[in-house]
């Protein structure tokens, strides 16, 4: 992947949400000078929420467990959006 920008969409590894990994659309990047690596924000299509992650834990090629969570997730929330029309 070539430099992170806004509106990147990207895989991530992650802590503490039920799955240890994150897709979405990147909002915000920094670098973080404490730690010496690029942070960025993103929303996260798979947990939910805005979530941070780091450039060094970006995922390049996601597994088919992880794009089937995904398209789960996406379905799940098509349901809730119909259940509030």
């Amino acid at each position: 992947m070539g430099e992170l920008k806004k509106g990147d969409m990207i895989w991530v590894k992650l802590k503490g949400p039920a799955n240890d990994y994150g897709y979405g659309e990147v909002t915000e990047v920094w670098f973080e000078e404490s730690l010496s690596i690029k942070l960025f924000n993103f929303h996260c299509l798979v947990n939910g929420g805005l979530r941070t992650g780091r450039e060094d834990e970006i995922i390049n090629k996601p597994t088919v467990r992880m794009t089937s969570k995904y398209v789960q997730s996406r379905k799940e929330f098509a349901e809730i959006m119909k259940s509030k029309r």
